[in-house]
């Protein structure tokens, strides 16, 4: 299995663009491709899914976005499996959320305390790269 990220802090460089146009390139190699949208302004997400789809994911109890597996990691209750909304045959994607902007500072905390050796930071940040 092989992973590829994309961070950059500045806005409006393409990553968003680059990565949905990607994840159709690899999947049409053959790869099997899971998109991630944890930027708090959901636009791969967008990209991705007709308006309809989108509504349906912020329904109270849809239980459709990456923030219902992050939430229960950030308040230290069980890990639940995040949804996978299927694109197409061999694309995937982690339904973003526009409340993940409530928790940027946090995992920002959280890194700088895994590096102070903090067993709960630590814990929290394996836990979400399991995702």
């Amino acid at each position: 299995m092989h992973k590829i990220a994309f961070f950059n802090n500045k806005g409006g460089v393409g990553k968003t663009t680059m990565v949905h146009h990607m994840a159709y390139m690899f999947a049409e190699l053959g790869y099997r491709v899971l998109a991630a949208d944890l930027d708090p302004q959901s636009n791969l997400t967008s990209m991705f899914l007709p308006m309809e789809r989108i509504a349906e994911s912020l329904e109270e109890d849809s239980r459709l976005t990456i923030m219902d597996a992050i939430t229960p990691i950030v308040e230290g209750e069980v890990y639940q499996p995040v949804h996978v909304e299927k694109i197409e045959d061999n694309i995937g994607l982690l339904i973003g959320s526009l409340s993940l902007s409530m928790y940027e500072d946090k995992f920002s905390d959280t890194w700088l305390k895994c590096l102070d050796g903090d067993p709960y930071s630590f814990k929290s940040v394996s836990k979400i790269m399991k995702i």
